[in-house]
């Protein structure tokens, strides 16, 4: 790969890691205050905000390895 996209993949994954928790939580916090669940779903959100940036590391790991 070349070395610009690497950069890109890199930073791409970092800033997942950031949003993708973030995101997941408001969105949670929404659903949660909507339906009246309390705070269950926003830390599900969080965690599947996580959950979908390790994923994303690992693909990306796969194919700069290859």
């Amino acid at each position: 790969m070349a070395r610009s996209t690497l950069l890109g993949e890199g930073l791409s994954a970092g800033l997942l890691f950031l949003c993708g928790p973030v995101v997941g939580y408001l969105l949670g916090k929404w659903l949660g205050a909507a339906l009246s669940l309390g705070p269950s779903p926003a830390w599900i959100g969080a965690a599947l905000g996580l959950v979908s940036a390790f994923v994303h590391l690992v693909r990306l790991s796969s194919r700069v390895s290859k």
